[in-house]
């Protein structure tokens, strides 16, 4: 028998005691005579209910499991292989294939990252996506490369099997002018001998289908002209007299390019 039926069946004795012992009769000989409850007796049962009831109503909620929230599993931490990307410690040029017969593409230099999409392992070249040409991919030798991050899923072509390189490149790309002028002021930290640089380049464009030309200063873009442009003015601060700069220019329409012709100036008076 439960707690809860043994204190009900004491609950229903006592009250039976308590009644029996609080309840007079009347044997007088009127017929009207009735049994009369004393007061004190029902306020005593009274008390005694309430009392019962109280305790009956602790324990049942008490033997009642109380349901607590259960906290979210925390998720176990995955280890996310990071994508690999490459830099280099000298200034390195990235071709359109594995060796240096391709066509030209850009130059990588020091402090600039760039994401890493294939290996060549044979040719000991990286395949890389060129900085700022979404989509456009060129080999870089690993020679002087540095790469962080996971490579073991990168493909391993060993020559590119159709070039992206499709429009016919400019051609006689030369220096038509250069003139220089010192400059007194600092136009940046640690430059000197600065000099203001007035370069004017001209080239024959071969591909009817370009729409754009592009122009590079020393690997990085510096213009993007139309189609059917064929020269370039460029003025820019040069740090050091006897350092040379080179040029590139690009053709380029909305699903090809050419790859890069270059030309140097050297020692610009």
């Amino acid at each position: 028998m439960t707690t809860v039926k043994i204190l009900l069946a004491l609950f229903c004795v006592l009250a039976l005691a308590t009644l029996a012992c609080s309840i007079s009769v009347d044997l007088g000989t009127s017929p009207a005579s009735a049994p009369t409850n004393t007061p004190a007796g029902m306020a005593q049962i009274s008390s005694m209910v309430a009392q019962t009831l109280q305790a009956l109503t602790q324990e049942a909620l008490s033997a009642t499991p109380i349901n607590t929230p259960t906290a979210p599993a925390t998720p176990t931490p995955t280890n996310t292989a990071l994508p690999p990307t490459l830099s280099v410690s000298v200034a390195t040029n990235c071709y359109a294939g594995p060796n240096t017969n391709y066509g030209f593409v850009i130059t990588i230099h020091p402090g600039i990252s760039v994401a890493v999409i294939g290996k060549d392992i044979a040719d000991n070249y990286w395949i890389i996506d060129v900085p700022n040409y979404p989509g456009t991919i060129c080999w870089l030798s690993g020679q002087y490369a540095s790469v962080n991050g996971d490579t073991n899923n990168l493909s391993a072509p060993a020559t590119p099997a159709v070039s992206i390189y499709t429009l016919d490149e400019p051609t006689n790309l030369r220096v038509s002018s250069c003139t220089s002028q010192p400059f007194s002021g600092t136009p940046g930290p640690r430059w000197h001998n600065a000099a203001r640089w007035n370069v004017v380049i001209r080239w024959r464009n071969m591909d009817d289908e370009q729409t754009v030309v592009r122009v590079y200063r020393d690997g990085y873009r510096i213009s993007t002209l139309g189609g059917h442009a064929t020269s370039f003015s460029d003025s820019f601060f040069h740090h050091d007299w006897h350092d040379d700069v080179t040029y590139g220019v690009q053709a380029v329409n909305g699903y090809a390019v050419s790859s890069i012709v270059t030309v140097e100036v050297d020692h610009c008076n």
